[in-house]
């Protein structure tokens, strides 16, 4: 008889530690499964986040190489000149360059400099990057020359335009055309001889009919002005307005945390703001506004 209960004690102690086993192995399956799920929803919500910074920023870049292209047999120097033009000017640029961090790419603005000099020569332009820097200005440059001659009435046939790009350190930019503005307002001033506020800052394409147009990666650009000087920051026409990504996070299930982006409008100067600049945004539509707002508070030499 003792026997007998001692034998059913076993099996039920046996059932028991196997049971038990199966409910740690299921619990720890679904805890595992809940932590790799919160990492996957996560990772993914961040990655349409940059995906869609990343779409916005190529396709404006691609409308604006297809608007140059079908003018682009009207950027052929005119070579009407009769002498070179001597004259130098420097103004700040600020561009997006993609950094890989971990496993995910994060955009953040960069300024750097360019030093535009005018020499007497054939009308070539000569464009050089110091250190070196992943950035095609080529056909923005080109776009400049020709808003600037129209905009001075002076030819730049029997002119060198030699650009000099700097900045801090070797960085892959992503934006290259969004620098034109800035461009165009420095060939300008090396023209005319004039001095340029080095605390105006300024976003935006050059097209060929002397318009300023749209570029992405606002906010990060405006930061970047900010950090490094800027007191005035000027962007295209309707873009003083910008979208930022505000996280919210949700804990569905225990252990278990969502975070999902909304996307919101807001003001780029409240924006600047709040992250503790003290900056004015203004809007530009031409490059006369552009040129206006870089030496209305400076002498010419």
């Amino acid at each position: 008889m003792m026997g007998h209960e001692s034998s059913n004690r076993s099996r039920l102690l046996a059932i028991s530690l196997i049971v038990n086993i199966f409910f740690a192995s299921a619990t720890y399956y679904a805890v595992w499964n809940w932590y790799n799920l919160r990492f996957q929803m996560n990772r993914l919500s961040d990655s349409l986040r940059k995906l869609e910074q990343e779409l916005n920023l190529t396709k404006i870049q691609m409308e604006y190489y297809k608007k140059q292209a079908e003018y682009y047999s009207s950027l052929i120097s005119s070579g009407v000149a009769t002498k070179g033009v001597m004259g130098h000017a420097t103004v700040p640029i600020v561009a997006v360059r993609a950094v890989q961090r971990g496993f995910n790419i994060q955009f953040e603005g960069v300024v750097m400099t360019v030093d535009v000099e005018l020499r007497e020569g054939e009308g070539r332009i000569l464009v050089n990057t110091v250190p070196k820097i992943g950035i095609d200005v080529q056909t923005s440059v080109t776009t400049a020359v020709k808003v600037a001659e129209k905009f001075t009435g002076v030819s730049l046939g029997k002119t060198d335009v030699v650009l000099t790009i700097k900045a801090s350190n070797e960085v892959e930019i992503v934006d290259g055309p969004s620098a034109g503005a800035a461009i165009t307002v420095a060939i300008i001033a090396a023209i005319r001889g004039d001095r340029l506020n080095k605390t105006v800052f300024i976003t935006g394409t050059i097209n060929n009919d002397e318009s300023i147009g749209l570029v992405g990666g606002i906010a990060e650009k405006a930061l970047a002005a900010a950090a490094n000087g800027s007191k005035v920051f000027l962007v295209p026409k309707g873009q003083s307005k910008i979208v930022v990504y505000i996280p919210h996070r949700s804990n569905p299930l225990p252990g278990l945390t969502i975070i999902q982006y909304e996307k919101k409008l807001v003001e780029l100067q409240d924006y600047l703001r709040e992250a503790g600049y003290s900056i004015i945004v203004k809007e530009v539509q031409t490059i006369e506004d552009a040129y206006r707002e870089f030496t209305s508070q400076v002498k010419s030499k």
